[in-house]
This record gives C-alpha cells, structure tokens and sequence, in this order.
C-alpha cells in the first residue's frame, strides 16, 4: 500500500510533470551523423525541368515536378510520405550547384549516373577475336572471359564505353540502344532496300560505259546526307540512326543479282528452279521475267543459266567519313563466254 502511495506522490510532483512534457533527447546523442542522408531539400530557383530526378527515382511518386506561375519557376517536390532517401535524384541532378541537396550518398564513381540504361553492350561473337582488352578496359568488373567467349553483365555495366574505345576490331563490342526498337528495325530495313537499290542503279550506269568488265571488283560511295533525312522521319535521333547504321555495315554481307536480258536464249531453265516463284516467263511476249520484289537473292538461278543473264555479285559495306563504302566483288562462279 505504501508504494502506491509513493508512486502517486511522485507523479503529483509538479517538477516531475515537467520533465516528462519538457523531454529531450541529449545534444550529443541528437546530433546528425556526416553520412546521414534526409530528405532532399529544394532549391527551386536552379532548376532546368530536365526531368532527370523522376526518370531516377525508384520509389512510385515520391518526386513530381511543379510549375508556379507566380514565379514562372518549375521545380521538384518530394513527398516525404514516399521518399525513401536513397539520394538518386541528387546524383543525376545535372545543375551545378544542385537543385538537390541532401546528405553524403554512397561512394559511386563521378561520371557514372544512376541514370535508366538507354543503351547496353554486347559482344559480337561473330567480330570478336577474344583478345581481351576490353576485360582490362573496364574498371568496374563488368566484362569477364568465360568459355572461350567475352561476357558482359549488364546488372554491373554501366555503359562508360571504355570497352568500344579499347576493342581493335570495329563492330566487335557494340552499342545497343534498347529503346525505340521498332524505329531502329524500320530504319534497318530501309537502308538495306536504298543500298540494294542503289548498287543496281549503279552498276546499270557503269555497264553502258566502255570498258566495264564485270569480273574485277567494284567500289562505289554511297552518301549518307539523303538517308539521313529520311532516318530523321523515322526517329529524330541522329546517335541512334547512326549507331544502327554502323551495325548494318559491320555485319552486312549482300548478294546482288544483275539481270541481263540481251544474253537471255529463253532455254526457262531459271523459271522452274526458282523457290520463290520471282522468275516467270511470259507468253505474249516470248521473254523471262524476273521479278527484284519477290528474289531472295539465293543466286540458284545465277548457277543454273548456262548463258550468264543473272550476274552475281557479294557486297561488303563500311561506314566512314558521312557515307558508306560499298564493295562488290564478282561471284567466282559467273558464267561468260
């Protein structure tokens, strides 16, 4: 009975009452570690609207950009009911000084971004000829050689390039930009039809000129100016058109069938071989046809005429200097007489 009594004493106690409603923490337990990171502050009048800080951050809504019209500012502002105060959206924050502010983030290489991947790399196993400087190049560990073949893991690559920039062989670590996929397989298609095309026109112009012979190898230029107007339509990124055009060139190997009407004796052996019905003959005329839409340039018939009409030729491409390089070199087994 007399401990209860005292405990009641003791709460009565007006300096004890104080005490309790007055409560602190001590200073020295309180203060903030250096490390510590709080919630980011804002400093809206640095802000660019780039964006960079939302496209970054990993929690769903903690950051949104704001517009005050009062003061024609666009800003961010952190929910701090979602932030989770991983400090992202100060490490892409490309202001300097920061629109951002918070506390020390974790120890992270100064041009590295936290940043979405736009772009990966991978090596091209075809190009490759495994001499391993691109392991060396990279100071993360994100490359390694594994079964007689170059690795590359994504969860730890950060796409610096310090592997393109080591590798000697052109094309064989390449840059694969994996957003806009349907745009890079549209420009993809395109240019291989306008090379196509433009190698036949070409080559119907050297053959009306004297001297042609068709069996030495030949080059021609093809400029990019006109293309990339047109890759423009498509996507209006010139770093994407041109690094899907340099995939192209690297790997690009083409057969190329010239048809040649004045050598054709009509014998239709062509017609019956083709697989893909390209070649026909027609009746009211008295003459093969050929058809370049429907011809995978498989060159059966360029092996099956005893007279030469299908001229086979195997282009090779190299971008370089604002326009391709093409290549074509005769097939060895063009038939002339």
């Amino acid at each position: 009975m007399s401990s209860a009594i005292w405990y009641l004493y003791e709460i009565a106690r007006k300096k004890w009452v104080d005490r309790f409603v007055e409560a602190k923490t001590e200073p020295e337990i309180a203060e903030i570690p250096s490390r510590f990171r709080d919630f980011p502050e804002v400093q809206k009048e640095l802000c660019i609207s780039c964006g960079a800080c939302i496209f970054s951050c990993p929690s769903p809504g903690a950051i949104k950009l704001v517009r005050d019209e009062e003061e024609e500012l666009i800003f961010p502002v952190i929910d701090v009911t979602k932030c989770i105060r991983c400090g992202f959206c100060v490490e892409v924050c490309p202001t300097e000084p920061k629109t951002l502010v918070t506390g020390e983030n974790y120890l992270i290489m100064e041009e590295y971004q936290i940043l979405p991947k736009e772009k990966v790399y991978i090596a091209d196993e075809y190009l490759c000829i495994k001499c391993k400087k691109c392991v060396e190049a990279c100071n993360i560990g994100a490359i390694s050689f594994h079964n007689n073949m170059i690795v590359i893991d994504q969860s730890k690559c950060v796409s610096c390039g310090d592997c393109i920039n080591a590798c000697p062989v052109k094309g064989a670590i390449k840059e694969i930009f994996i957003l806009n996929i349907d745009e890079q397989k549209e420009i993809i298609k395109t240019i291989t039809k306008d090379l196509e095309n433009y190698i036949n026109v070409e080559i119907e112009k050297m053959r009306k000129e004297p001297g042609f012979d068709p069996e030495k190898i030949i080059k021609m230029e093809y400029p990019l100016e006109e293309f990339m107007e047109m890759g423009r339509s498509i996507i209006p990124n010139e770093e994407i058109i041109i690094s899907t055009l340099e995939k192209v060139t690297d790997r690009l190997k083409m057969n190329i069938i010239i048809w040649d009407e004045k050598l054709c004796n009509n014998c239709r052996l062509c017609v019956n071989e083709c697989p893909m019905g390209a070649i026909s003959y027609d009746e009211e005329q008295g003459k093969v046809r050929r058809d370049p839409r429907e011809c995978l340039r498989c060159s059966i018939c360029h092996q099956t005429c005893p007279f030469g009409v299908p001229e086979l030729y195997v282009a090779r491409f190299l971008l370089k200097d604002e326009k391709i390089l093409i290549t074509l070199k005769p097939s060895r087994l063009l038939i002339r007489d």
